[in-house]
């Protein structure tokens, strides 16, 4: 005899709260993903990895790219006529308008100098990026180099946009000004390695000739006022203080450190300043912040390409730094965290060179296995919820939300025909979800409809109206719920319904609001 049990509401209310929460935070972050698609195109596509918008370039390029705040894009391109080549040579940057247009391209390319690899727009609208500068053999042995040989060490500079070509160098950091060797007393930067872990010894990495550093990652901390770079040659990545004037950063005082333009931090290989401990790193991109928003907010992101193992992985650190920036290290140890806090690997992922990572506001990570083109997005538990395959080779990959600014040129094209008019009408997961205080519902219209959006209980009393509109326009439109009833009253923890209705589409979808 089959026996049914009924079980008390707010048992039932539990079960489906647990059960829905577990599937929720399963989900793909809502947004607009932006690749470069060709030497010569950008993309930006739906979760359905449909393309809705797109950018042609003049130049080849795009090792990055990346959408602003006001929509317009930044891209590093490639120029001619230098005589330094290397992988990522770059010596151009271009700022595309959402049009479309080329409004912004400078150039940073010439016999001893050029831009390479990535770049980092920042929040003022300058944009820092990373060049090679020239040293001749007799000025590389002269600084301590165990051989001779022409290097290009990096360094950083921070342009200032002006007009369509101009731009002003306000700031600039330059490895060579922070160098140390055990190797020939009798030449410059002579000293104790293992007693200066805030320089780098010019005898640490390949350092035959060239492109010895080989920096591929770059990333600005606003709050901290600080960079972070990563170093393919050198297995490490490093953080440097961007608070200090030019003058400062040539030396070893100024700035909120207090230390010039020293390096404050370095993870990766504990060797390079002469310290026993495990090698982490062995080729290692886009080095990044997590921004202070997202779960993660203030750790450092990489990409550990773990060269010939054929397993790579992505490690998350908590650098060993307190409020006011400053770094702690004990002389003799590697410098802290002894391992990542969260870390991702999978059977079958690897790439040997080039990567990309990104934290999502959901905890996700977005991650590109470059040399394969195969760009994906994981949980923290490591759950893949999102793929896309093209193939071909692709450096990085970036998801922006649906409230990001940059995207307001979307209105109306997130059914996505490029037509400015959704396809189809549509209600998508509110974000975030579970969700406290507030939460995000968009919706899509393909032509003016009377619509209405409600929130209801689990019982299916009405507790908000969120949209009432006899004609509204053919668009998408996000809409915000604070969790409160008409009244104004702030509903309890639990499911609830949103709804979407009009005379041409009727959907429902549950969303959960945890405190």
């Amino acid at each position: 005899m089959l026996k049914i049990k009924i079980l008390p509401q707010f048992l039932i209310l539990f079960f489906i709260t647990v059960i829905s929460a577990n599937n929720i935070f399963a989900q793909a972050y809502p947004g607009y993903t932006l690749i470069t698609a060709s030497n010569t195109r950008t993309n930006l596509m739906n979760l359905n990895n449909t393309v809705v918008k797109f950018w042609t370039h003049t130049r080849s390029g795009g090792y990055s790219v990346y959408l602003t705040h006001n929509g317009d894009i930044m891209r590093p391109a490639v120029s001619t006529g230098s005589s330094i080549n290397g992988g990522g040579a770059a010596g151009i940057v271009q700022k595309y308008n959402w049009a479309g247009s080329l409004i912004w391209e400078y150039t940073y390319s010439s016999s001893t100098v050029r831009t390479h690899h990535d770049i980092c727009p920042m929040p003022n609208g300058n944009v820092l990026l990373i060049a090679w500068e020239v040293k001749t053999a007799a000025q590389a042995v002269a600084a301590g180099l165990n051989h001779s040989a022409v290097i290009w060490p990096d360094h950083i500079i921070e342009v200032q946009p002006s007009g369509t070509t101009g731009g002003t160098i306000v700031w600039k950091w330059h490895f060579w000004d922070h160098l140390i060797q055990d190797f020939d007393p009798t030449k410059a930067n002579y000293g104790v390695v293992a007693n200066h872990p805030e320089l780098l010894d010019i005898n640490v990495g390949s350092a035959g000739s060239g492109d010895w550093m080989h920096v591929n990652g770059i990333s600005y901390n606003e709050r901290l006022d600080q960079i972070v770079f990563s170093s393919h040659e050198l297995d490490e990545v490093y953080v440097i203080d961007h608070s200090t004037t030019t003058e400062e950063a040539a030396g070893h005082t100024g700035g909120n450190s207090g230390k010039g333009g020293d390096l404050l931090y370095r993870w990766g290989r504990p060797t390079n300043y002469r310290v026993t401990g495990p090698q982490v790193f062995n080729v290692v991109h886009s080095g990044s912040w997590i921004p202070d928003s997202v779960p993660g907010g203030g750790n450092i992101l990489a990409f550990n390409n773990r060269e010939g193992t054929n397993a790579s992985e992505v490690v998350e650190l908590v650098p060993p730094v307190d409020s006011a920036g400053n770094y702690s290290y004990t002389p003799g140890v590697p410098y802290a965290p002894a391992s990542p806090v969260w870390s991702y690997s999978a059977s079958g992922f690897y790439s040997n060179h080039l990567g990309g990572n990104q934290r999502l506001p959901n905890g996700n990570t977005i991650i590109s296995e470059s040399t394969t083109g195969n760009l994906f997005e994981v949980t923290p538990s490591g759950t893949v919820v999102w793929n896309y395959s093209p193939g071909g080779e692709i450096v990085r990959v970036l998801r922006y939300g649906h409230d990001y600014p940059g995207l307001a040129g979307l209105v109306g094209i997130q059914g996505n025909n490029e037509t400015g008019i959704p396809k189809d009408f549509e209600l998508s997961q509110n974000y975030p979800n579970p969700f406290n205080p507030s939460t995000i519902i968009n919706y899509n219209l393909p032509k003016s409809s009377s619509i209405s959006l409600k929130v209801y209980d689990m019982l299916g009393n009405e507790i908000k109206t969120l949209v009432s509109n006899p004609n509204q326009n053919a668009g998408s439109y996000n809409v915000e719920w604070d969790g409160k009833d008409e009244r104004g009253v702030a509903a309890s923890s639990g499911v609830y319904f949103y709804k979407l209705i009009s005379a041409d589409f009727n959907k429902t979808m549950k969303m959960i609001l945890m405190k």
